[in-house]
């Protein structure tokens, strides 16, 4: 069995490394075997070289698309739910992703009006004039994103079987509103998607339709996942590692020291988010568009999570929301 392609970490669990058309360039993928059954977890994008490297996968393990008995995906974004149909389509396998998930995905599909985004966007700084020319994520992923309608809506504390294997669900909110780890307790294997990745830390930000504090969410779901015992955390992206509490609470150090950082900024003068980013994050004006973005939502989520906790406050000022410090 190739390495580069497939490696089986516990009986039946098998690693599979699908390719993306951009950074990060790699999304691992996970199946299950056991009792005749077979499960796929996340999907990788809907591309013919992902989808051809997963057939050439499932040849190597014995099997081919058409046999998979259920697709269970952890959160919504593209590179984990994008091929849910076309694998639907030659499996019939039962698909499973948390509710609040694919009403997320919705926001990916062409079409959808972006009126609420340009206003959120106008009010938090970010610069529209550079945004004309920008897709709307339905747009962008038109050709990659392929969803599906769930045959089942998962949530914390289900159990899903596969065979013998008995998958926990965990449901660990913060990267996404409904993101949900997998647990496999006999081995000690946890499937964690985007929630708890070995190199770097996970996008967590304050979007116009979701929830108003992600970034507590995401604390706390870390600090969930550290009370399991686990043998072999599987990321989404990045090696399989083994010591998920000592990650995640690396993860929780970083986010405390840029709390730090941001309240020092809007201690020093009170400001919208997009200039509160640009000196977190070190860019200008000019800087790449998908930069400024992420790291502006990102900026969001940390300035609502401290006017949560009574250390930051927002005033609105014409069109604009400001920080300051209580």
């Amino acid at each position: 069995m190739s390495d580069a392609k497939v490696r089986e970490v516990a009986a039946g669990v098998f690693v599979v490394h699908l390719p993306l058309p951009m950074r990060p360039t790699i999304v691992n993928v996970t199946l299950l075997h056991s009792g005749g059954e077979w499960a796929l977890v996340d999907t990788g994008v809907n591309t013919p070289d992902s989808i051809a490297t997963l057939q050439a996968a499932l040849a190597q393990v014995g099997t081919t698309a058409e046999h998979l008995n259920k697709i269970i995906c952890t959160h919504h974004h593209p590179d984990h739910f994008g091929a849910a149909q076309p694998y639907k389509e030659l499996s019939g396998a039962a698909v499973y992703l948390n509710r609040r998930e694919y009403e997320a995905s919705m926001h990916y599909r062409p079409g959808v009006r972006a009126d609420a985004a340009m206003q959120f966007f106008l009010q938090h700084g970010i610069p529209l004039h550079r945004f004309a020319k920008v897709p709307s994520p339905g747009e962008f992923w038109a050709k990659l994103y392929a969803p599906v309608v769930p045959d089942h809506f998962i949530d914390d504390g289900d159990v899903i079987r596969v065979g013998e294997l008995e998958i926990e669900v965990i449901g660990t909110p913060g990267h996404t509103p409904g993101h949900c780890v997998l647990y496999l307790r006999h081995p000690g294997v946890m499937i964690v998607g985007d929630h708890l990745l070995p190199k770097i830390t996970p996008h967590v930000g304050l979007f116009p339709s979701g929830p108003p504090n992600p970034l507590a969410d995401f604390l706390e779901s870390l600090r969930k996942v550290q009370r399991v015992d686990v043998n072999q955390v599987l990321p989404a992206h990045g090696g399989v590692f083994a010591d998920h509490r000592h990650r995640a609470g690396q993860i929780i150090q970083h986010h405390r020291c840029r709390l730090e950082e941001i309240l020092d900024i809007v201690r020093r003068q009170p400001r919208t988010a997009y200039e509160v980013a640009s000196l977190a994050f070190g860019f200008d004006d000019d800087g790449p568009i998908t930069v400024q973005f992420p790291a502006t939502f990102e900026t969001l989520a940390h300035l609502e999570l401290l006017r949560s906790r009574g250390q930051a406050a927002r005033d609105e000022i014409g069109d604009r929301m400001i920080y300051r410090a209580s």
